[in-house]
């Protein structure tokens, strides 16, 4: 059975699964991101992100270690809290008034002297115990955890890369695809994560939104002989520019170690690439079983052409649902 008839309905199949269970949570898969810097010694304050879909009236609250106490300026709290001793082995916890999201929870306690602690929690965990020392494998660990996350979370890039490997088709064309998928992305989310690139993040997300539209559209041409078929390896590299500059702003929202820059932003692409891996793995590992189940159908050449249609429109139908939103958002 050839390999263009088998990802047809991998595809088909992902898209339903993955599709429109996506339709509003693009990327609302992002950890929530606790931030402890230390300004003055032993003075603290605190930074977090919650993901958009958490409900206003269930925002979390830091549950700060017992050693901690709120400042306060003439009677009124200023925000800052003053911690007596260090807070190596002491414990921070998050706690949602109402229910837990089921969120993954990514600490950061920057200190004072230099250096960082961080830690990337499960949905299932809440409370993280200040390390002694900052390891390199914790490091290492933490962060592509977070790559992994991310990607998998990303129900956009994933739909990208679903229609690219819909396009490819062919093993090889599907490796040089890919390839070029990664490396650019792996350039601009270098860039931007590192301050060489300054771009809006808003347009990004929404040209993210557009390219996915722009595949649905080829796929559903179903004309084989135009440039985005003939030349795959082109449109994933072009896109694949932006698709960074979107995995930089969910890095940027948690940052970079300090004095493990490189190391972090290395292992936190190592992670995309893992998940992107995971992904890929499952889509030929679908379309081997599918091979196999249907054999006879898939050799149909009306079928298969139905079945690109379908895809299409399961691929572009919420791809068009986050272009108009997100260009709504940041024009509004």
């Amino acid at each position: 059975m050839k390999w263009s008839a088998r990802i047809v309905w991998a595809s088909l199949v992902l898209s339903v699964l993955a599709g429109w269970s996506a339709v509003a949570i693009a990327h609302d898969a992002r950890p929530v991101a606790v931030t402890i810097t230390e300004t003055l010694p032993g003075l603290y304050r605190l930074s977090m992100l919650v993901p958009p879909t958490v409900d206003p009236a269930n925002l979390p609250d830091l549950v700060w270690p017992s050693n901690c106490a709120s400042m306060q300026q003439n009677g009124v709290i200023d925000g800052a809290m003053r911690c007596d001793g260090e807070l190596a082995g002491r414990q921070f916890s998050l706690h949602f008034p109402q229910f837990n999201p089921s969120l993954g929870i990514f600490f950061r306690l920057d200190r004072l002297e230099g250096g960082s602690a961080t830690a990337m929690l499960a949905p299932t965990v809440a409370a993280w115990t200040v390390p002694e020392v900052m390891t390199t494998a914790t490091v290492i660990k933490d962060y592509t955890r977070l790559g992994v996350e991310h990607i998998i979370g990303g129900y956009d890039h994933l739909l990208f890369v679903l229609g690219l490997l819909l396009i490819a088709r062919t093993a090889r064309r599907i490796l040089l695809t890919v390839t070029g998928f990664t490396l650019a992305h792996s350039i601009t989310l270098s860039l931007s994560a590192l301050g060489y690139m300054r771009v809006p993040i808003a347009p990004v997300e929404a040209t993210i939104a557009l390219s996915i539209v722009f595949l649905a559209h080829e796929i559903s041409r179903q004309q084989h002989d135009s440039l985005t078929y003939r030349f795959p390896l082109l449109v994933s590299f072009s896109f694949g520019l932006l698709h960074g500059l979107g995995f930089a702003s969910a890095l940027g929202e948690i940052g970079l170690v300090s004095g493990e820059a490189l190391l972090s932003l290395l292992f936190f692409n190592v992670g995309v690439e893992l998940g992107q891996l995971m992904f890929i793995v499952a889509v030929i590992c679908l379309a081997l079983f599918v091979g196999r189940l249907l054999p006879a159908v898939l050799d149909s050449q009306y079928v298969r052409r139905c079945t690109d249609l379908a895809t299409a429109y399961l691929i572009g139908i919420p791809s068009a649902y986050w272009l108009i939103e997100r260009v709504w958002q940041f024009s509004s």
